[in-house]
């Protein structure tokens, strides 16, 4: 209802009203409005809106439906996403029913295929997953190593091998201590064999560089091997792009087929020389973890 409606309204009722009359009648309409939207701002805080689906809608959905599913619920309840990270320091949360009943500080608690398949089996319900935003938080600094589209510019490199489903798949990655986490195609480690897919498999929709990509989060096995021939392996979640080659992640360099994060590095622990005149890099382990 507008203010002037409100008047006629009143007016009705009670007859010709002095100017000071209207005036109140108008404050006090201004002030219910605000009370209102602040009402709907508190709401939205504390309750979270969205249904969910079961298992067997999720898979009856179309790729570009599932991603929906999620981006439309991150937007309906953009507030109380923000607050459960902030008041949870999670890197990601698992939501039913409007209840978090999972989250973490680090993508190395995210369930694996047959973990998150179970539970949805068993629940009966489809999962809101939503990630921090800070897991795309990537400075895109290029510097040394992988040659870039800048002139005479190359990127630090690192060859690590990944390993999941009885396969392995060697391949040199962008060493980029911008990043938090690891990002690869997803289209690379399928064909590899390194991660499957299957049909409760959540997909997401997002952003880098102000670009939109697709992606989901796979749990698989990196070693990374000194030059002494020591190896250290650590069971860690990449983000696996789909169509990585139209990506904003190969906007710098367009051979990339891996950017590796620090927080991988930070669990192995190598000492890294980087040699910027031989564009080469030394890796060193300790003797024993520390």
């Amino acid at each position: 209802m507008t203010t002037e409606t409100l008047i006629k309204k009143v007016r009705d009722e009670l007859g010709p009203l002095h100017l000071q009359s209207e005036q109140a009648v108008a404050a006090a309409m201004k002030i219910l409005q605000n009370a209102q939207a602040e009402s709907s701002v508190q709401t939205a805080e504390k309750k979270f809106v969205s249904r969910n689906i079961t298992p067997e809608e999720y898979v009856a959905l179309l790729p570009a439906e599932r991603r929906r599913y999620f981006s439309e619920a991150k937007k309906q309840n953009h507030r109380w996403i923000e607050n459960q990270f902030e008041n949870l320091k999670a890197k990601w949360i698992m939501v039913i029913e409007g209840q978090v009943i999972k989250h973490s500080a680090t993508l190395d608690d995210y369930p694996d295929d047959e973990e998150f398949e179970t539970f949805c089996d068993k629940t009966g319900k489809y999962p809101f997953i939503f990630f921090n935003p800070l897991v795309f938080a990537i400075e895109e600094l290029a510097t040394t190593w992988h040659k870039t589209k800048a002139s005479g510019d190359s990127y630090p490199a690192l060859s690590i091998t990944l390993s999941g489903n009885s396969n392995r798949f060697e391949t040199r990655a962008d060493l980029d201590t911008g990043a938090i986490d690891s990002y690869c195609s997803f289209e690379l480690l399928k064909s590899r064999g390194v991660i499957k897919t299957y049909l409760k498999e959540p997909e997401y929709d997002s952003e880098h560089l102000s670009q939109p990509f697709v992606y989901r989060a796979k749990r698989v096995s990196l070693e990374l091997v000194d030059n002494n021939g020591v190896g250290r392996q650590v069971k860690t979640t990449i983000i696996c792009v789909n169509d990585w080659q139209s990506s904003p992640f190969i906007a710098i360099n367009p051979n990339r087929t891996f950017l590796l994060g620090r927080s991988t590095l930070l669990k192995l622990q190598p000492r890294l020389i980087l040699d910027f005149a031989a564009k080469h890099t030394e890796v060193q382990f300790a003797e024993a973890a520390s």
